[in-house]
């Protein structure tokens, strides 16, 4: 054994030594403790070794296995004959000894009364007194506690076979059916209702209410005795049922004499067959003795003590070892503080603090606080005075043992580390309640560096200390505002010269700002009028052109803008033959009459690439007329008459000539971009083919209503009706569909490059581009008759309707909107950065989106403007750079 223990402080010495008091702290052992570990006289606790070890940086698992080699013969370790810090139960009866005076009493007391109140502090032992003193003595009994549904305890206490929850909604709807329930039970029952206090602290006000008629209205068909704390007294008296029934129905429980203390230790012992000794006896009395539960702390450390005998006997050297009531009461507050909530750590630490008078020269002593003071939930306060570390009284709380202060390392460290600070709250405290004694007197509040220190305090304060430190910074504030007032006199002449100051200025910026809005107003005005203006001379376009820059200088307005690309659009317009009869691409097609009225053909003569260079002509009968064109000017298609098409190979466009004459096909309403593929509508369904074939595919589908091929010639896309809705579909030229949208309206198609797709919803007057199932734009007010295009390179999509244009960029570009007074449009399609418009006369119009380079145009001739007739009273700014 002593070479364990020397092998143990070699230990330490390698730890560098540490203290016993740092000790303590890392291992939650008092510094006695620890230190007669490794004095040798005797084998230290398991418990002991391990901390001690850990707290060394040993290895726990290797001193634990020697530990265990030198108890192997040690003393025989069975079940001690003491319950710790646990109330006594019924079955502790054998070995409650102390209170036989107090349980007799109380028996004659319940014998004599039908309702009896058992009340206390907390600590003094009513719980063990009412289970192992009275309730087993008694006989047939029932113990409850009322926890937060007093209804359900009962409930389950009485079931007897039964559904609790049965017996519960009978015990609900009528409080008095406990009595019935009582006397079936068994004959001169008792029924215990322990710690009574959770009425208050847990329950709902009905419950409360319905507990408190229940037992005293059960009181006669068996005996009924609560259990109460002495600081809820009051509480009872609340309740006038409570109060009548408890009338010369009350004992008092106190703490336990000197006499009754050496009976409760020494008796267990003895019926076990063991013996303490007489120093142990004395020893631990004076330890415990006149304090607030001081059995629990007895019996608690008795514990660790009986591990320890030697034999039979209980001995003052075992007590010692064991780490004596101190210790005990270390290890229990450590694993009560681990167990709260994360949230109540920081409350519980401002308890114990409270609780501690810190010494100045002296030790720490505890204090009695007031229940106010603290400011800490009742289930906190309870829950540590359950663990015997905290006595309640009624309106003050305190530490249940002075040990605390020595022994738990925890409590420890906190006042070590804010002991000035806790000197300085009790000094607040203190002025505090000796300023609500004066009155709020003024001259009682702290003043500079006490009030500084104060605030720095505020959130550690409870609501009276709060109180205190904010009226003295009140008062520090009246004082500086009337220490600044003769400061503020001296400047408010300054402040009101810098506010008129101020005003000015701001008045002088309103001014301008209004003035500039004015101006502004007035120039987009005149901007407009002089737009509209131009827009009806586009008739003659160099004028017009001059007017609308002129109102876009004045003011860039979108009206000003269209206005000058429209203008300009219409001076660059030409006219090939006698106009434009599709429009125009790598050939373009314009009418040529024939030569005379009385010809029998109609010649469209053909223009080849960007130059225009005269090519050969197409003619179709006087009654026909040129309808299809593809993308790639290579094939175009003449309806010659009724049921008569003529199909025309243009790959030589200075000798187109004719390769095919269909008789009774359908009207083809599209051709792919190569010319190899056209589709039409016929019966209700969907037909396509290919230049050359002499017959007609037709696609598995009925209701349709348009089918334009797709620009790659790989299918067709079409609108179908079923019912009130219309669906757009891509058919394979194999028959296979997929669909694209469907619409409760009737709809238009245009195909475009890849996989674009142009659907008009003619009744709503919207147009929606695809590229496969993505949308690219959806765009309103789009008119039924509108004619969309989209360029070759599918950038961008194009409508045109009368005097109207629009013009989209898919890649996310600005949209443009135009509006040509007197103008009326066919076909609109935009090709490498021009907009290019054929007008209803036959003209082609380029339009440039780029309004700088439109102005450079413009102003390539002189511009004239009558600027007096147009904008009278506006300075003329320049017009071009």
């Amino acid at each position: 054994m002593r070479k364990f223990a020397g092998d143990l402080r070699r230990l330490r010495r390698d730890a560098g030594l540490p203290s016993y008091r740092e000790l303590g702290r890392l291992a939650n052992y008092s510094p006695a403790a620890l230190s007669e570990a490794v004095a040798g006289r005797r084998l230290p606790s398991l418990a002991v070794t391990k901390a001690f070890v850990r707290a060394c940086g040993g290895d726990v698992e290797e001193w634990t296995a020697r530990w265990r080699e030198l108890a192997a013969d040690g003393p025989d370790r069975g079940d001690a004959p003491y319950v710790g810090l646990a109330a006594y139960q019924v079955a502790d009866a054998d070995r409650f000894f102390g209170r036989e005076a107090e349980v007799g009493r109380l028996l004659t007391l319940v014998r004599e009364r039908p309702f009896v109140g058992v009340f206390g502090a907390s600590g003094a032992g009513k719980s063990s007194l009412l289970r192992a003193g009275l309730a087993a003595r008694w006989g047939a009994h029932l113990i409850v506690t009322p926890g937060s549904d007093p209804i359900t305890e009962l409930a389950a206490a009485l079931a007897d076979g039964r559904s609790a929850v049965e017996v519960r909604a009978e015990l609900a709807a009528d409080p008095e059916h406990l009595r019935v329930l009582l006397r079936r039970s068994a004959d001169d029952l008792l029924l215990v209702v322990d710690q009574f206090e959770e009425v208050f602290t847990l329950c709902e006000e009905t419950d409360r209410r319905w507990l408190v008629r229940a037992l005293t209205h059960a009181a006669g068909a068996a005996r009924v005795v609560i259990g109460v704390r002495a600081d809820f007294y009051g509480h009872c008296a609340r309740h006038p049922e409570l109060l009548e029934a408890l009338h010369l129905s009350q004992a008092l429980v106190g703490p336990m004499n000197a006499e009754q203390l050496r009976r409760a230790v020494v008796e267990p012992a003895a019926r076990r067959g063991a013996s303490l000794e007489n120093a142990l006896v004395a020893r631990l009395i004076a330890d415990v003795a006149a304090q607030p539960g001081a059995l629990p702390l007895a019996s608690h450390v008795l514990v660790e003590t009986w591990r320890r005998r030697r034999g039979a006997v209980l001995t003052l050297a075992g007590y010692e070892d064991a780490g004596g009531v101190e210790h005990a009461l270390a290890r229990t507050a450590e694993q009560v503080y681990d167990a709260l909530p994360e949230h109540e750590k920081p409350v519980a630490r401002q308890v114990f603090q409270r609780l501690v008078a810190p010494g100045d020269g002296t030790e720490d002593t505890r204090r009695r606080a007031a229940r106010a003071e603290l400011e800490a939930s009742d289930a906190l306060l309870d829950r540590l005075a359950a663990a015997r570390l905290l006595t309640l009284d009624r309106d003050t709380v305190e530490l249940t043992h002075e040990a605390l202060l020595r022994a738990w390392p925890r409590l420890v460290s906190w006042l070590d580390e804010d002991r000035d600070a806790l000197r300085a709250l009790r000094r607040l405290t203190g002025a505090a309640d000796a300023w609500r004694a004066h009155g709020r007197d003024p001259d009682a509040l702290y003043r500079g560096a006490h009030l500084d220190q104060a605030r720095r305090l505020l959130p550690r304060l409870n609501e009276a200390e709060r109180e205190f430190v904010e009226a003295g910074l009140a008062a520090e504030r009246d004082r500086e505002v009337t220490r600044r007032r003769g400061v503020r006199r001296l400047r408010r002449l300054v402040a009101c010269l810098a506010a008129l100051a101020l005003l000015l200025a701001a008045t002088a910026a309103y001014a301008v700002t209004a003035q500039r809005a004015a101006t502004r107003e007035r120039n987009q005005a005149l901007s407009l009028r002089a737009a509209d203006t131009a827009l009806g001379l586009l008739a003659r376009p160099r004028d017009a052109a001059a007017l609308a820059l002129a109102a876009y200088r004045v003011a860039p307005t979108t009206q000003a803008r269209d206005a000058l690309l429209l203008a300009r659009a219409a001076g660059t317009a030409t006219k090939l033959g006698d106009g434009y009869a599709l429009p125009p691409g790598p050939v373009s097609v314009t009418h040529e009459l024939g030569p005379d009225a009385r010809s029998t053909e109609f010649t469209y003569r053909l223009w080849v690439g960007p130059e225009q260079r005269r090519a050969g002509a197409v003619t179709v009968p006087r009654d026909g007329f040129l309808t299809l064109l593809s993308a790639d000017g290579r094939t175009a298609l003449a309806v010659a008459g009724p049921g008569e098409l003529h199909l025309w190979d243009l790959r030589d466009p200075d000798a187109p000539r004719r390769t095919a004459t269909l008789t009774g096909w359908p009207l083809p309403q599209g051709v792919d971009a190569a010319g190899t593929l056209m589709a039409a509508v016929e019966d209700g369904g969907a037909v396509h083919w290919r230049p050359g074939d002499t017959t007609r595919t037709r696609l598995p589908v009925e209701g349709v209503e348009n089918v334009v091929p797709l620009d790659d010639g790989t299918g067709v896309v079409l609108s179908r009706r079923d019912g009130d809705l219309r669906h757009v579909e891509v058919w394979s030229l194999d028959g296979r569909a997929t669909p694209v949208l469907s619409r409760p309206a009737r709809l238009g198609l245009v195909a475009g490059p890849g996989r674009l797709l142009a659907v008009s919803d003619v009744d709503a007057e919207r147009l929606v581009v695809l590229d496969g199932a993505t949308t690219l734009l959806e765009a309103d007010a789009v008119p039924e008759r509108a004619v969309v295009e989209f360029s070759r390179d599918g950038r961008a999509v194009t409508a045109v309707h009368r005097d109207s244009v629009w013009l989209w960029d898919l890649g996310g570009g600005a949209p443009l909107a135009l509006r040509a007074q007197g103008a009326e449009f066919n076909w609109v399609r935009y090709e490498r950065g021009e907009l290019l418009m054929v007008e209803s006369r036959g003209a082609l119009w380029r339009l440039t989106p780029d309004v700088d380079r439109v102005i450079r145009e413009v102003c390539a001739d002189p511009v004239d403007v009558d600027w007096a007739a147009h904008f009278p009273g506006l300075r003329r700014p320049p017009l071009c750079p």
